[in-house]
């Protein structure tokens, strides 16, 4: 740890002084704590055809890059196990576990966490140890599926003692064997006390006190072995628990995510993920003013090795759906073999092919973004009344400060004219090194601003 000097401690007592005074009104307030906004997922290959884990030069070089452009943690998804039994292992371990724990020793050496796909809900019903005690049936005995592709996941419950008997201690033994970091959880956000209507969150959406029990069992296990936890529950879901449960919330999958500010309301930390086939807005920049001022961090797609297009073909194998992901592989197959050498699709939430420009945007905005939080500075979320700030901020303007050593704004017209901002003492902008008391933002675009000594 390395503590302010003298100045340091002068400035930052000023400033958080002031912005306590000058922030007369704003929607959330939040002191920043253990946030890693540098996350990316990692593609290793196309499960459930064989291929090797073990690292190669071209993981060296790429993880390399991403660890020295300000990437912390990656997420490896299922790809990573053997969820349908088909190479040798199962839901809860690697077919290749030699090659899964020196590419995790390898990401530490570059100084990158790495967190699997673990689910506490979803599990392949044709497993050898699916039990019926384990699943989700409705109030009118429906059973509830996850299928797709090579998969046909039931939705187990987190109200069945012997589910959980079953998944915990293969949940925490996976993130021991190969040295993983944490886990990431993917589940629904539904059990029994939603299906039938009863107990309803206080605030935002629906509360299951079964599901929020469980993941707060997981959440402590994690904690206690030094981890990460990240959860996802669909789309831009909240999860249905009121106490903490979560270090971090993955929201965008399946939907258009240039929707403002989904989120905002949620427990932190929120990370965003584009699902750029769903986009009806296509500018990469829009995304990144859309979730900025919200204390949000888009995760990285365009991460890991390219995808092939394989998996679909593989003996003794039934597919159980051939739209979704099925079709979206045979997609990215058909254009490596007209495109060989590239562009390439790197996720399951990227576009055919990923733009080649996302990482250099990527970084560019994370390098604006990480000095506004570090450790210990608070964020002022979408302020509507500020004394630093003299012009109006109507509806489409979205503004947030954060405090430390600095201060810092970030706004975003979202609105469709420019905006005059007129501030009350002189700042710079950041990308342009202007330093003024007025700037002109146009309209879907942002602006990153420091007070001046």
């Amino acid at each position: 740890m390395t503590l302010p000097t003298l100045e340091e401690h002068r400035a930052r007592i000023a400033n958080i002084d002031a912005a306590e005074l000058d922030n007369l009104k704003y929607f959330r307030r939040h002191r920043i704590r253990d946030y890693l906004p540098g996350q990316g997922i990692y593609y290793l290959g196309d499960y459930p055809e064989r291929y090797s884990v073990e690292p190669t030069e071209y993981d060296f070089n790429h993880l390399k890059q991403l660890a020295e452009n300000g990437v912390q943690l990656i997420q490896v998804h299922e790809e990573w196990n053997d969820a349908v039994r088909h190479l040798g292992a199962d839901k809860f371990s690697c077919f290749d576990p030699k090659g899964m724990t020196n590419f995790v020793n390898l990401c530490h050496y570059f100084g990158i966490k790495v967190i699997p796909y673990v689910s506490s809900a979803y599990f392949h019903e044709p497993d050898p140890d699916f039990r019926e005690s384990f699943a989700v049936t409705n109030h009118y005995n429906t059973k509830k599926y996850c299928t797709g592709c090579h998969f046909k996941y039931r939705v187990c419950s987190a109200g069945s003692p012997e589910w959980r008997d079953y998944v915990l201690p293969r949940t925490f033994q996976a993130m021991e064997t190969y040295g993983f970091d944490g886990i990431y959880n993917d589940f629904p956000p539904y059990g029994p006390y939603k299906d039938q209507g009863l107990l309803k969150r206080p605030v935002i959406g629906s509360y299951d006190p079964e599901i929020e029990d469980l993941l707060s069992i997981i959440y402590s296990e994690v904690k206690k072995r030094g981890g990460i936890y990240k959860v996802h529950c669909g789309h831009n879901m909240p999860v249905p628990a009121v106490d903490k449960v979560y270090d971090y919330l993955w929201i965008g999958e399946g939907v258009d995510t240039s929707e403002i500010g989904v989120g905002k309301d949620y427990d932190y930390y929120v990370v965003p993920c584009q699902h750029k086939e769903r986009l009806t807005f296509k500018d990469p920049d829009y995304y990144f003013a859309t979730v900025i001022p919200f204390l949000q961090f888009p995760l990285l797609t365009a991460c890991g090795r390219p995808m092939g297009g394989g998996g679909l073909h593989e003996k003794d194998l039934i597919y159980y759906s051939k739209t979704g992901e099925y079709n979206f592989r045979e997609r990215i197959g058909e254009h490596r073999k007209t495109h060989p050498n590239g562009p390439y699709t790197y996720s399951l939430w990227s576009s055919i092919p990923d733009d080649p420009g996302e990482f250099s945007r990527w970084r560019r905005y994370l390098k604006l973004y990480r000095p506004m939080v570090t450790e210990n500075s608070i964020a002022y979320i979408e302020l509507r009344e500020c004394a630093n700030i003299l012009s109006p901020l109507p509806e489409n303007i979205y503004t947030s400060m954060f405090v430390n050593e600095k201060k810092y704004l970030v706004l975003s017209n979202l609105s469709e004219a420019p905006y005059d901002l007129q501030l009350r003492e002189n700042w710079t902008d950041r990308v342009t090194q202007l330093s003024s008391t007025t700037f002109t933002i146009q309209p879907k675009t942002m602006i990153f601003l420091q007070q001046d000594n």
